[in-house]
């Protein structure tokens, strides 16, 4: 297993665990604006990833390079 891929597995436990020390020694004043961040970071994410994705029946097409041009990705039924 090469080390990048070992480094994306171990990440969320890491962060789970930094999460937990920080929750442990941080004031509690602090912990309640990182679990909204957190919130709104997630709903940005779930709002982005419902509103920019493709209808049932269409593929995306890769962008390609044709006779010197780019044609942007785009999606085709």
């Amino acid at each position: 297993m090469r080390w990048a891929e070992a480094g994306l597995f171990l990440a969320p436990l890491l962060l789970l665990a930094a999460w937990w020390l920080a929750a442990r020694l941080a004031r509690p004043a602090l912990v309640w604006p990182v679990v909204a961040a957190i919130a709104g970071l997630a709903a940005g994410t779930l709002w982005y990833g419902l509103s920019h994705r493709l209808d049932r029946g269409q593929d995306y097409v890769p962008a390609a390079l044709i006779d010197g041009r780019i044609i942007p990705g785009h999606a085709a039924p």
